[in-house]
């Protein structure tokens, strides 16, 4: 019995020693293998963060330029302290045209958005800012501000042909709705200003009508 635990003991030691005698012989395959395999995954890994992250900050800013403020943390509607923020999507035009010179045009999507404030708060002057904003690609439209205290329905233009498949595996069906709301609280008998940012997303929900 010990006998034959030594030859298999001998055995393993044997395959080891064998298996990085080839693993040395052949090095430089291997490298080149383990290159020609692992660089293309990294560079499409890279392409996908790289879309993904880039096109998840949002500047409200109608022309970008170097001084543009991105936001990247948004709430939702109804996570602001001193109102509660009721948005529809109410018609969707899609554009018309085609991928030529003169491109597309005559899109919008429009929403009703609605707040009522919370109980002890005294909220006036609520005014939005507007941003339809696609993931994985750079397709945005910035809207004019908005006063919800004197109307609750938002137009947005936005004249970009969807669904569009950016990457593979990846489609983009709808823009998310970004909003900067500015607002004010009267509070010990002084207003106070503040400023909030808010993403709806339209992704598994339907507009009330569609505009052909």
């Amino acid at each position: 019995m010990k006998e034959l635990l030594n030859q298999m003991k001998n055995k393993k030691i044997e395959k080891k020693v064998t298996f990085w005698t080839w693993l040395h012989r052949n090095r430089i395959k291997v490298a080149v293998l383990a290159f020609l395999i692992i660089l293309p995954i990294a560079l499409v890994f890279t392409a996908y963060i790289g879309s993904y992250t880039a096109n998840r900050k949002v500047t409200f800013d109608e022309t970008i330029t170097a001084e543009s403020e991105y936001i990247k943390d948004f709430l939702n509607p109804d996570e602001i302290d001193a109102f509660d923020m009721t948005i529809v999507w109410n018609e969707l035009k899609h554009p018309v045209g085609t991928l030529d010179e003169e491109g597309f045009e005559n899109g919008y999507y429009e929403f009703l958005i609605t707040y009522e404030a919370h109980e002890n708060f005294t909220v006036k002057n609520v005014t939005i800012v507007p941003v339809l904003q696609t993931d994985w690609k750079n397709l945005r439209s910035v809207g004019v501000p908005v006063s919800l205290t004197n109307t609750p329905i938002v137009t947005v233009l936005f004249n970009d042909e969807l669904p569009i498949k950016p990457l593979l595996f990846v489609t983009v069906s709808e823009p998310h709705l970004y909003l900067m709301v500015q607002y004010t609280l009267t509070t010990g008998g002084q207003d106070v200003s503040f400023i909030k940012y808010v993403q709806f997303s339209l992704k598994d929900i339907n507009p009330l009508n569609v505009v052909n």
